[in-house]
This record gives C-alpha cells, structure tokens and sequence, in this order.
C-alpha cells in the first residue's frame, strides 16, 4: 500500500519482543522503495527529550485500523488492548462490565483495561483488513474510501426527506 504524508499509522517491529505490539506514528517520508521515516507518538529517543523518529521496513506498517464504536467484547475474544503505549494483543479472560481484563500475547501477563482502551484484533494484509478469528475479509482500502465518499452524498438526500 501507498502511504501519503503525515498518515497516521501503526508500526509493529519484526525484532524480539514485539511481536503483536503495535506503536502509533506519523508517516514523515518515504525512504525508497520498501521503507518508510515515521515518528512516534508514545515512543521517545533515549534521554526522552522527543518522540522517536527512525526508518522501519514496509512490512512493518499498517494504517490504523477502523473500529466501529461500541462493540461488546466475550470472553476468550481476540483483542488489541492499549498498555505501555501501544496496542497490544490479547484474549478477554474476563469482563467486569463496562472493563475488561485481556491477557497479552506479548509477556503472558493480565491486564485490567478500561472498555475505551480494547479494541478489536484485525490484521492488516495485502491492502485488507481481516478478522484472524474468523478469516473473513472485513474491508479493504478501497471499499472504505468508497463507502465514506457515497455516505457523504446520502446525509443530504435523507435530510430532505
């Protein structure tokens, strides 16, 4: 996928320990073919004085994904809970309503987090988001560009009415 300038986006580094860990940045520059410069939002240089800014591979980046608003998450659902910075995947082991408590893929360790806080786990491929739970094609770039341009044009069709 083509990203634009100052895109939001989420990166997942393919070292250790990160794997299922997702960091929000900014698109700054395409840096040739198949890497990308981005900055941050949760991460900071070493002393911490400002965000991180560095080169990650295009295999490493996905657009943020799109969420519908309030969905009830079951027990033992697939989940992105939002801990340490960045969104990280998870089961519900429990749910103490409106919260839940997700295990993390990462470190194995539980998790109290606020409803606001867990989203829906998607996985970005070949310009598609998909459902790892189901394996069904959710949405694919394209479809939603589409779907917000026709909604547009329906708003003042229905006002009239």
């Amino acid at each position: 996928m083509a990203f634009k300038l100052n895109d939001l986006v989420e990166i997942c580094k393919k070292e250790e320990g990160f794997s299922g860990v997702y960091y929000t940045a900014i698109l700054l520059a395409a840096v040739g073919r198949k890497r990308y410069l981005v900055r941050y939002e949760n991460r900071f240089n070493e002393d911490g004085s400002r965000f991180l800014t560095e080169a990650v591979d295009s295999d490493e980046i996905r657009p943020s994904p799109p969420q519908p608003s309030g969905y009830n998450f079951a027990v033992a659902e697939r989940v992105e809970a939002f801990v340490d910075f960045a969104w990280r995947v998870g089961t519900v082991i429990r749910k103490v309503d409106p919260n839940y408590y997700v295990k993390l893929d990462c470190n194995g360790k539980e998790h109290h987090c606020p409803f606001f806080k867990v989203r829906r786990h998607l996985e970005w491929q070949n310009g598609t988001w998909l459902s790892p739970a189901t394996g069904l094609l959710l949405w694919s770039t394209s479809q939603l560009r589409a779907f917000a341009f026709h909604f547009q044009h329906w708003i003042p069709l229905f006002a009239s009415l």
